[in-house]
């Protein structure tokens, strides 16, 4: 590498300047000052998917993910899983409306006085014949099990969580609980175990497929991802067994306008070409030419096939 040296007379002071050639490698260090005025300015230059963004990318799936080839389980991304979430509320919703519909055909046909004290003891016993038989049915098409601590657990969780510590399958007797009971290799739900950072969810998802569990899945992710990419609602203190319809809408919404990262580079392309169509930023002009979700109706599609059959996402 040549130099050139410049010295002023007068002072001891030299000043040496590097000269890069067009054969010098060392001209690929070199590296522009940046104006911290500018800091925030994004490109609007699209450039793909460049080195730049697929370091970003390689640095999100070692932050989140931890796989290991000698896994025994299976695994659901979260995305599948806030996809399940939001069609069970919607279809728990329709009925609903169905359920009332048909209280109100039910309170038009009214029974005669004198037949009315009959007709109600027959319809309560066959009303307790049903509760009694539907006490082990689940509601709810999965189970979430946060295997960490319970005072972590109190602190937050995702919604709808049970409580499960991973400590309790060291118990001779009594380390279920009674969703796992109730859930145990069910032929149409599933269990889902996840924890903070796939420290601890991993060793409790291949203990219990040891232990004849054949419905377990493991949240890829676990809590950090949905901290971080999601929040509240999610994310909460709240210990309710089910979403409300608000809820329901605001993770929809979320869903719609957020990409996860894939699970291994080799879903690089994928990932790239949906995380293309969302915009970078407020300002981007891309917003004023995108329809607005639909909420429910855009997760439901999600979950379908290409025959556009309902499609289980954990299958």
């Amino acid at each position: 590498m040549h130099s050139r040296k410049f010295i002023v007379k007068g002072c001891q002071s030299v000043n040496t300047l590097k000269k890069y050639s067009v054969s010098d490698r060392g001209i690929l260090d070199k590296r522009v000052k940046s104006n911290p005025r500018y800091t925030g300015v994004r490109s609007r230059t699209d450039t793909g998917f460049n080195t730049q963004r697929r370091q970003e990318l390689e640095h999100e799936i070692r932050k989140y993910y931890k796989v290991r080839n000698d896994e025994v389980f299976r695994r659901i991304s979260l995305a599948d899983m806030l996809q399940l979430m939001v069609a069970h509320a919607e279809d728990v919703e329709a009925i609903e409306c169905i359920t009332c519909e048909s209280e109100v055909d039910n309170n038009e046909a009214e029974v005669p006085l004198k037949y009315r004290d009959e007709v109600d003891c027959v319809v309560h016993k066959m009303d307790q014949l049903e509760v009694d038989s539907k006490t082990n049915i689940p509601q709810c098409p999965y189970v979430m099990i946060d295997v960490r601590p319970q005072g972590e657990f109190k602190t937050c969780h995702l919604a709808t969580a049970v409580s499960h510590p991973h400590s309790r399958l060291s118990r001779a007797v009594g380390w279920e609980c009674p969703e796992l009971l109730i859930y145990k290799n069910h032929p149409e739900f599933i269990i889902i175990v996840y924890d903070e950072g796939e420290d601890l969810a991993p060793e409790v998802a291949a203990t219990l497929q040891h232990r004849g569990y054949g419905n377990v899945f493991m949240l890829s992710g676990g809590l950090r991802l949905a901290k971080d990419k999601f929040g509240f609602p999610l994310v909460t203190e709240n210990t309710a067994g089910s979403l409300s319809f608000q809820v329901v809408d605001a993770i929809s919404q979320q869903l719609s306008n957020t990409v996860l990262p894939p699970l291994s580079m080799a879903d690089a392309s994928e990932w790239w070409a949906a995380a293309s169509k969302l915009p970078n930023s407020a300002t981007d002009s891309g917003i004023t030419h995108t329809t607005p979700s639909t909420g429910r109706q855009t997760t439901r599609s999600q979950i379908k096939d290409k025959d556009g059959q309902p499609a289980r996402p954990w299958r």
